[in-house]
């Protein structure tokens, strides 16, 4: 080696080291060789006083100023990293304007504008460390620079930010001075944007010119997504368990439906499982919700006001809501709410001007349990169910075994099994769901295409349908497609074809619990009988009873070689009726053949002798006369 490269070598490294070196070069170095080393030394040099000058607080000239160094600066390199403030005492005739610095938090840069397709809800992407050293990116709104920041410094706070709290209030206009040349979309839902499915912390999908951020004024929904343990393992323990046991793969079908809805054009899919204490449903719904998160906390409460739900429905856009507990809400809540949530569209508010806000939308998959079914949730106030609200949200009482469960795979018991499940769904969850979404994202296939021929497979199984029975179809069929997509996928590792089985069953299982056909004759029918069996020896005689009533009076009967035929006037029909339409009552009636028409079938109601004279009825006889 020759001297030059020597001395170059010693004056890098300590005398010991450079002697280990030394064993392994060549005697004599190229001229290449020197020119590579001379180069590296120049460049550390170079580095080195790069640092040193960014280390440097301004001069009096470049005052006032905020300047951000991400190592120690200042004199000696003795103050922390961070954001400073620069800035210029006060003077006098006798003295110069003293430098000042002050330290206002730790490194926050800003990174990127975001703002909307409607060029509004602009924000800055910022980018810090928190006090754990965890490294962190918050889209923060730009209105929350407006005022004294005070909801800024709260939502800072919050996330971990090391503020000096003396200079907390500098912070915003330090961020308004900010202007990086880099750009992101905002969204203020979460789900689809385009071909991506944007999360809280994460956007899946596109490619890196695509950036797509959720705009949130906190880290209120980071935690939803949460995920503990492996795919592997959640494929094991809790989607391992399930086949043998239709409910438990309707439900974990149910969890991967949300992202679908926008693909196979449907708004929402809502499923209400009902049945006794201790049955499993609980336990179903901590598997189905594992898909996405812990289940603990992505369960959400029945028990929640109007602006609740809506909020809660708009936090899991595109994805799966879970409401435990119906039968724990109060009966006028939840008959608002079953509109509201199935319909996707939130209510008309206002702003302080009195001007129109925008609407709030969603569109989810729901899964709902209670002890009760709608119908009996709803009776506790007196309130009648709509076939509309029967049609959103459609019911499955549990089924299996064991409760819920048919196969229990060597668990001595159904709660042994239950207690099982909860375990696992505690350990295991929230892999599913990403890892679904993983591939979605990349799969372009018409999906819409592939729901209708799932639909076909429900109508040769059962038959015919009625125009409410194939709505009901179409969404246990994309319940079915989910779960045998999230298979070919590789996420549940279940066998082909049993998440449409099971997705079958369950059809089957709804169909007897409802009744065949339409359900507003259904509850009309229902409605003529009940009242009937109320009030039939109270409100109704014979027509050739000359005594007279001493209450309310809503017709009489007579008795033909059919039956018994109850003869309503018309104040006493329209309360048998309630509040539905008359006149759609009557063609209803009319097409089940409960309500008999006259001589002349243009008109709907006869003219019938009774004791004092005729009058005009409506004639009611039931099939099975048993009623009265």
């Amino acid at each position: 080696m020759d001297d030059h490269a020597e001395s170059l070598m010693y004056e890098e490294f300590d005398g010991g080291l450079a002697s280990a070196i030394r064993r392994f070069l060549p005697e004599k170095l190229s001229p290449s060789d020197l020119a590579e080393i001379q180069q590296a030394r120049q460049s550390m040099v170079a580095a080195k006083s790069e640092k040193d000058a960014a280390a440097l607080f301004p001069d009096a000239s470049s005052r006032p100023c905020y300047q951000v160094y991400e190592h120690t600066c200042g004199p000696s390199h003795s103050w922390p990293a961070g954001v400073y403030y620069h800035f210029l005492g006060k003077s006098s005739a006798k003295e110069p304007p003293a430098l000042r610095d002050v330290r206002i938090c730790g490194v926050l840069k800003a990174v990127a504008i975001a703002r909307n397709r409607q060029g509004g809800d602009f924000g800055i992407l910022l980018e810090f460390r928190d006090r754990l050293g965890q490294l962190k990116q918050w889209n923060m709104p730009c209105r929350l620079l407006a005022g004294r920041g005070d909801e800024l410094q709260k939502a800072l706070f919050d996330q971990g930010l090391d503020i000096h709290y003396a200079q907390r209030s500098r912070l915003a206009e330090y961020l308004c001075q900010q202007h990086p040349d880099r750009t992101v979309w905002i969204t203020s839902t979460p789900g689809w944007f385009d071909h991506v499915y944007v999360l809280p912390d994460r956007t899946i999908g596109g490619d890196s010119t695509d950036a797509v951020l959720l705009q949130c004024e906190g880290n209120i929904n980071s935690g939803l997504y949460r995920q503990a343990g492996t795919l592997s393992a959640w494929q094991q323990q809790v989607a391992g368990l399930c086949p043998g046991n239709p409910f438990l793969l309707f439900l974990v079908s149910l969890a991967f439906c949300g992202p679908l809805l926008a693909k196979c054009h449907l708004d929402s899919l809502s499923i209400h499982i009902y049945g006794p204490s201790s049955q499993g449903k609980t336990s179903g719904m901590q598997v189905a919700a594992s898909v996405w998160g812990e289940p603990k906390r992505f369960q959400r409460s029945w028990t929640a006001t109007l602006n609740g739900l809506e909020s809660a429905a708009v936090q899991v856009n595109d994805g799966f809501l879970c409401l435990d507990e119906m039968s724990k809400a109060d009966a006028q809540d939840v008959s608002k709410s079953l509109y509201l949530l199935a319909n996707g569209v939130g209510k008309q508010r206002a702003t302080v001007s009195g001007r129109a806000m925008l609407h709030q939308h969603w569109r989810v998959s729901i899964l709902s349990n209670g002890e009760d079914s709608i119908e009996a949730q709803l009776s506790k106030a007196g309130i009648p169910v709509k076939a509309g609200e029967l049609v959103r949200f459609l019911q499955l009482p549990v089924f299996g075994q064991c409760g819920a469960f048919d196969h229990l795979h060597n668990y001595g018991s159904g709660r042994a099994f239950a207690t099982v499940l909860h375990k696992h769904t505690s350990q295991q969850y929230g892999t599913a769901g990403i890892a679904f979404l993983e591939h979605l994202t990349r799969d372009s296939r018409d999906f819409a295409t592939y729901l209708d021929q799932c639909l076909r497979i429900f109508e040769q199984r059962h038959g015919p349908l009625s125009a409410q029975e194939a709505r009901a179809a179409r969404g246990f069929a994309l319940i079915g497609l989910a779960g045998e997509l999230a298979s070919e996928y590789g996420v549940t590792g279940w066998p082909e074809r049993i998440a449409m089985e099971a997705a079958l069953i369950c059809f089957k299982h709804w169909r007897q619990q409802r009744g065949t056909g339409e359900l507003e004759p259904q509850q009309l029918a229902n409605a003529l009988r009940q009242y009937v069996e109320l009030y039939g020896d109270s409100r109704f005689t014979k027509t050739d009873d000359p005594n007279r009533l001493h209450g309310e009076r809503s017709g009489y009967w007579r008795q033909t070689e059919r039956g018994r035929q109850w003869l309503f006037s018309t104040a006493g029909f329209k309360k048998a009726i309630g509040h539905a339409d008359l006149a759609l009552a009557v063609k209803l009636l009319i097409g089940q053949g409960i309500l008999k028409s006259g001589p002349n079938p243009k008109k709907h109601v006869t003219q019938v002798k009774v004791h004092g004279g005729s009058a005009w009825f409506y004639v009611i006889q039931f099939d099975d006369d048993h009623v009265g």
